[in-house]
Order: structure tokens, then sequence, then C-alpha cells
């Protein structure tokens, strides 16, 4: 059975129309150089990772241009020795792909670098990276008193347990976090400058 290009949907379309397009090139032994604005637009997840594999293999014959707002697609390519990644953030600077704080590339740290996205998700990444590098073995409340409090200089001004001036401002964050009906939710003001000491510290 045959189906009209233009009815299998437009990710699709995009796809065969680059792949005809890059084999037609080849066959007749010119040069190319491929521009593709946000394929994930109109990509499943799983498509776009075979899709970014395609492109892998056809930029070893041509120079493969990407735009994309996907931490998924970055994801994907960043640890590829042949690729230049950059990020352009929301001010319109350019920002360093590479400025990661994790020990292991998440699209939460992703957006944060792009966007400057302050996510509780993001938080929660960097409190526990931090607590597996300075205290693993302490409780939430002693790896705060340890290491934001004595060793970081931060001032206990936050409630632990409905106790005030117990914690340090990142652990009352990770505490409403996981514990909403008891702590409230994060104020983004407070989230987000939280996750920016936490990141000078990693």
């Amino acid at each position: 059975m045959q189906i009209p290009l233009s009815s299998i949907g437009s990710g699709f379309e995009m796809i065969f129309s680059l792949i005809y397009t890059y084999y037609l090139s080849k066959q007749n032994g010119k040069n190319m150089i491929i521009l593709i604005d946000e394929p994930e637009l109109h990509l499943h997840p799983d498509i776009q990772k075979k899709f970014v594999d395609f492109l892998l293999n056809i930029s070893k014959d041509f120079q493969v241009i990407l735009t994309t707002h996907s931490p998924i697609l970055v994801k994907q390519i960043m640890y590829n020795d042949y690729i230049k990644s950059i990020v352009i953030n929301k001010d319109k600077t350019i920002a360093s792909i590479n400025d990661l704080k994790l020990s292991y590339l998440l699209s939460n740290e992703i957006n944060y670098i792009a966007f400057g996205l302050a996510t509780e998700e993001y938080h929660n990444e960097l409190y526990e990276e931090l607590k597996d590098i300075n205290g693993s073995s302490l409780s939430y409340k002693d790896f705060d008193n340890s290491y934001f409090i004595n060793y970081k200089g931060e001032q206990k001004n936050y409630s632990w347990k409905s106790h005030p001036n117990e914690v340090s401002l990142h652990t009352f964050i990770r505490n409403q976090i996981h514990h909403r009906a008891d702590n409230g939710q994060a104020n983004y003001d407070d989230l987000k400058k939280s996750i920016d000491f936490m990141r000078l510290c990693l």
C-alpha cells in the first residue's frame, strides 16, 4: 500500500525530504550544507534519537547545522567529539554548554543554562549531588548544619518541621519540594537564588 508523502505528517515529510536530498546530492557528487531549525517540533522522542543518529551519519559527508530547543537532542549529541555545541541563552548571548555542574547530563540543567529556567527538579538534583559529595551518610538536617551552615557560612533563617531558624534556605526549599503539605510551595525567586548558590558550590 502506498501513502502519499503529504499524508504522513510534517515530521516524517521533513525526514524523507532530507534523506532524498542527501542521497541525490551524494549521487551527483555535490557538496551540501544542511540547516535544520527545531526538528523536535514534529518528531516523537523515539524518532528524535533515530534522526540524530542519521544526522551524525550524514555529517561525515556534509556540514550539518541544527538549532533546537530540545534537551533530548542536546543530550544525544553532546558527547560526540565531532560536534560543536553552543547555547544561545534568552538574552541572546552565548553560554557554554560545558558549564555543567552535575556529574551526569540532565535536561533540567541544559534548560537552566539555556533559558535560566529554575525548576524544583534541578534544585533536587543539585542538592542531592552536594549531599552525596559532602555528607552522604548524614541526615538532611545534619548535612545542612555541617555543609551549608558551618562550611559555607549560610544562615539558619528557615524553619525545620515548624521550628523557626533551624536550617538554611537550601534545605528549607528541599523540604518544601518533598513535603509541600507541611512547608508550602517554594517561591520562584528563592528557588533560583538557591540554585545559583549550589551551582557555585559544585
